[in-house]
């Protein structure tokens, strides 16, 4: 018996050996001098950037204090209910026009939603002794609105707690002349279009693609390998009236007769096959608000089942560009942060803890080039880290975390997950009409897994056209059937690198943003 049971783990771990030799294998060093001389064409490493506030070139900014929750009439002392004082705030810095509301040290008790729904607010306390203690989660207060996987109590967006999770249709958009590639910065316009651009220059605006299966297929470009024909592609929600639409955002940098040059490189081609419209609506989103320096509490309950989370929610950023937070601890949370159709925002210094949750951390409905930095998610997170809605240029860097890496299906792509420890626990979500699993090129890089557990984070068969590299901790997690919405077969063309061993660079983001600036 014994005899056999050694001969069985001998047997498996040489088919384990043979089947990881059997992947595109590299190194992180081979790796890494292969994108410096294309760093906008690697076939499997995005450039991720231009992720964050100000695309990483500018330090979150400390704006200067407009108003004071204490003088307006908040006790701080945990029993005196403070929502009209904090809401009389609010409205104070936004007469203003820009400026912070400041939360001095105190408990404070609120029962209602808190709104920024205007261009530069900011909620600032002065760090953990700063304590916002919601009574009652988002779907008390707001009518309508699912928390399990919408909405929060501290609630930034242009259209405050009446928002639709939907992203809305640009309005006057502009069509974009076919030609322009992937990587590329420059695309043109009809002339008499550039004249209505002119205006723009500098602002934050949509583009959307739309593409249905004749001709070019816009979800297999976005699925990134041949493999991943094999997916049933009619099962996709996504598909409205037999065409799939993707939102993206960048900024126009200047206008040279008909050619519009762009902030950030496009991360799809400008295809004859598809349509691809410009906004010219710069109030889209709204932009440099902030919460920082400050504790969100929650009271003390159980973790409800599954997606009938009540929604005791962490900050949610709705349809927001350059906005941020700052040093927030969210304690007894279902959502600890929600980025929902956002772009270049950046969360730095998110905490989360108490109780098991839903999620740590959400990036939804087509949200793009957002940053997550410095976090640690102590709590016990049902999904962990999530990504989903064909969401992509995203990073999450230098964290600390349970739970795990939750690509919630609806093929998020070219995105970064590196310099993370994780004990990874909990599983991904998605239902199975939501899409596959991931697109192309997910990229996962130097990533410490505490308790040998591979699934989810080093599985060269989840992830098409990507790239495993600096996986410590656990071996290649080998399974290629039965996949999490994805098509069987081991091989998508995921490039693996130096398992067991620290990458070099350690942190791809940060050697991505250095690469850009010269420094």
């Amino acid at each position: 018996m014994i005899r056999k049971l050694v001969l069985a783990m001998i047997f498996g771990a040489a088919t384990t050996a043979l089947a990881a030799d059997a992947l595109p294998q590299t190194t992180s060093a081979k790796l890494w001098a292969d994108f410096q001389k294309a760093p906008y064409q690697h076939p499997n490493i995005p450039n991720v950037s231009f992720a964050g506030y100000a695309f990483g070139e500018k330090p979150l900014p400390d704006v200067r204090v407009v108003a004071n929750v204490r003088d307006l009439g908040a006790k701080g002392d945990g029993k005196t209910d403070d929502t009209a004082a904090f809401k009389a705030a609010i409205d104070k810095a936004k007469a203003t026009g820009v400026g912070a509301v400041l939360i001095p040290a105190g408990e404070y008790k609120l029962s209602d939603v808190l709104v920024l729904d205007a261009d530069g607010l900011v909620l600032r306390g002065e760090g953990d002794k700063s304590i916002l203690a919601f009574t009652k989660p988002i779907s008390q207060v707001a009518r309508g609105v699912n928390g399990s996987w919408f909405g929060g109590l501290i609630w930034i967006g242009r259209d405050g707690a009446r928002a639709t999770a939907e992203p809305a249709d640009p309005a006057a958009a502009i069509d974009l002349l076919s030609g322009a590639k992937q990587g590329t910065f420059v695309v043109e316009v009809a002339p008499a279009d550039a004249k209505r651009l002119a205006p723009l220059v500098g602002k934050t605006l949509t583009l959307t693609w739309t593409g249905g299966r004749t001709g070019r297929d816009l979800a297999k470009t976005i699925a990134g390998h041949k493999s991943m024909d094999a997916y049933d592609w009619s099962s996709w929600s996504a598909y409205k009236g037999g065409e799939l639409v993707w939102t993206w955002a960048n900024q126009i940098e200047r206008i040279d007769g008909n050619q519009v040059t762009l902030k950030k490189p496009l991360r799809l081609d400008i295809d004859p096959d598809w349509r691809v419209r410009l906004g010219t609506d710069p109030s889209y989103f709204i932009q440099n608000c902030g919460v920082e320096k400050l504790m969100i509490k929650f009271p003390v309950t159980k973790k409800a089942p599954h997606l009938k989370e009540p929604g005791y929610n962490g900050p949610f950023f709705n349809r927001a560009a350059h906005c941020w937070l700052r040093d927030v601890t969210v304690e007894n949370t279902d959502t600890g942060l929600n980025f929902t159709h956002t772009v270049n925002c950046t969360a730095r210094g998110l905490r989360i803890i108490g109780r098991e949750n839903h999620h740590g951390t959400m990036m939804r409905t087509m949200s793009h080039d957002n940053l997550i930095e410095g976090f640690k998610i102590e709590s016990r997170p049902h999904h962990g880290i999530n990504t989903e809605g064909t969401s992509s240029g995203n990073v999450w860097r230098d964290g600390v975390m349970n739970g795990t890496f939750d690509s919630h299906c609806m093929m998020s792509f070219d995105s970064v997950r590196t310099n993370i420890t994780i004990t990874n626990m909990g599983g991904p979500g998605g239902a199975g009409h939501h899409g596959p699993f991931v697109g192309r090129r997910m990229t996962h890089w130097g990533i410490r897994v505490t308790n040998n557990k591979g699934e989810w984070i080093a599985q060269p068969a989840l992830f098409p056209m990507g790239a495993i590299v600096g996986i410590e901790g656990t071996p290649l997690f080998l399974k290629d059937t039965n996949l999490w919405h994805m098509p069987p077969g081991l091989d998508k063309g995921c490039l693996i690198a130096d398992i067991g061993k620290a990458p070099v660079p350690a942190d791809l983001y940060e050697a991505q943003l250095k690469l850009r600036l010269g420094k």
